[in-house]
């Protein structure tokens, strides 16, 4: 086999997703033909799709040496930084390639994409309608604008963006899809279907579209239709732990335990390093009451990311479901270290230590929400009136209580609760 043979075939192989034939394929072009750019970005893409970032990573920079100003090969290494979370190094290479060709659409918008990770919305909205200054009729990065738009709450920019792209291109799915999610966060089922079914009529095996429609069903209470639609996204997905996990939060969020755990364990089966897979299965056992099966799911997700506050802090609630409590402490406090400002775990700790009778550093604790945090922080209020009780300080508790109730308004449960808790100390003299 000769290089344009093994390039040609190694090329189609790629765009048919058949990876390790494309690889196999495109090496032995390579060696036919070394530091050949075009073979050693296919070769790099084919990594990419593959996981193995960093042999991706020193492929493209081997094309540098070859060709330093490379357009495709600075995109291509900037998207590679991206897809690893790397987003200052991306923004750095891609940067350099709008730089290069500021007309490349592709690279404008995984630059705004980069900026959108960082959570700078401003510098993204900024390139992306620099980019439609330029050619207002670039409905990919029209799009984009669009999806960003309703990230930052302003769903009546982005309908005008889709509608203004519909005019243009009546099939622009990724249009279509954005009208359903707005019209879903709207509680406009109909709507929201409406537009999906006019995905699915232009392409039957949209992931995307399945998926919404299977969340409309739920909402709806349809839960037949709701799993046909949900097993169709995943049939048509290559990217079917993200559907999962998905799914996975979907059920848990409506208490249906079973469903949320059938999708947690084909995600681990598929993904078993994953995290926030892990800690979620985890919690998902624990509140089944399931405590030690979940903590072995929570002690693996901090063996892959040992920073991983959500970890630490359901690991935490699993010990003290156990009364386990120096363990449930110990991993609460892992929690805060961090994420400090996390006020509702400041809260549950304050409530630990006074489950274990440490009442000074219960108060403490509560203290740091009201001083730092909030003020008027009706927990934090509670947990000290309690703190002060247990310390024998009945006249500071109630006076914390008494300015709880004048914050509670209408709250009837809440002044029912206070009310109840003076009563009780009053009765105790």
């Amino acid at each position: 086999m000769d290089f344009k043979e093994a390039y040609a075939k190694g090329s189609d192989a790629l765009k048919e997703n058949r990876l390790e034939e494309a690889r196999n394929l495109l090496e032995t072009a390579l060696k036919l033909k070394p530091n050949d750019i075009y073979t050693m970005n296919k070769l790099a893409m084919v990594l990419k799709e593959q996981g193995e970032f960093t042999a991706a990573e020193e492929l493209l920079a081997g094309c540098l040496e070859v060709k330093k100003e490379d357009l495709y090969t600075n995109y291509l290494l900037g998207n590679t930084y991206l897809e690893q979370g790397d987003v200052d190094k991306a923004i750095e290479t891609l940067e350099k390639t709008v730089r290069m060709n500021p007309s490349d659409r592709y690279a404008v918008n995984s630059l705004a994409l980069a900026y959108r990770m960082k959570r700078d919305y401003e510098k993204c909205i900024e390139i992306l309608e620099k980019s439609l200054q330029s050619n207002p009729n670039d409905m990919y990065n029209k799009v984009s604008l669009a999806t960003v738009m309703f990230e930052i709450g302003d769903a009546p920019a982005a309908v005008r963006l889709a509608k203004e792209i519909l005019k243009k291109e009546a099939n622009n799915v990724s249009a279509l899809v954005l009208l359903g999610r707005i019209a879903i966060e709207e509680a406009s089922y109909v709507t929201a279907q409406g537009h999906f079914n006019q995905v699915l009529a232009i392409d039957a095996n949209n992931s995307e579209a399945h998926y919404y429609i299977g969340r409309i069903c739920l909402e709806t209470s349809t839960l037949e239709a709701a799993r046909e639609h949900f097993s169709a996204a995943l049939q048509y997905d290559a990217d079917k732990v993200s559907i999962l996990k998905n799914l996975g939060m979907i059920f848990l969020d409506k208490g249906m335990y079973s469903e949320a755990e059938e999708q947690f364990a084909m995600a681990v089966n598929l993904s078993p390093d994953d995290a926030f897979v892990l800690s979620n299965m985890g919690k998902l056992l624990v509140l089944q009451g399931r405590l030690d099966d979940g903590i072995i799911y929570l002690k693996k997700a901090i063996e892959v990311q040992s920073d991983y506050a959500f970890a630490y802090y359901n690991l935490g609630k699993a010990y003290q479901e156990k009364r386990d409590f120096p363990n449930a402490i110990y991993n609460l406090m892992f929690a805060l270290n961090f994420e400090p400002d996390d006020v509702y775990a400041i809260n549950v700790l304050g409530r630990m230590f006074l489950d274990v009778g440490l009442n000074d550093r219960a108060l403490r604790t509560f203290d740091q929400v009201l001083t730092e945090f909030a003020a008027d922080d009706r927990f934090a209020m509670l947990g000290k009136s309690d703190a002060l009780e247990a310390m024998g300080q009945a006249a500071r508790a109630k006076e914390v209580l008494m300015q709880l109730k004048k914050i509670a308004g209408a709250d009837k449960l809440l002044v029912e609760k206070i009310e109840g808790r003076i009563t009780r100390m009053n009765k105790k003299g």
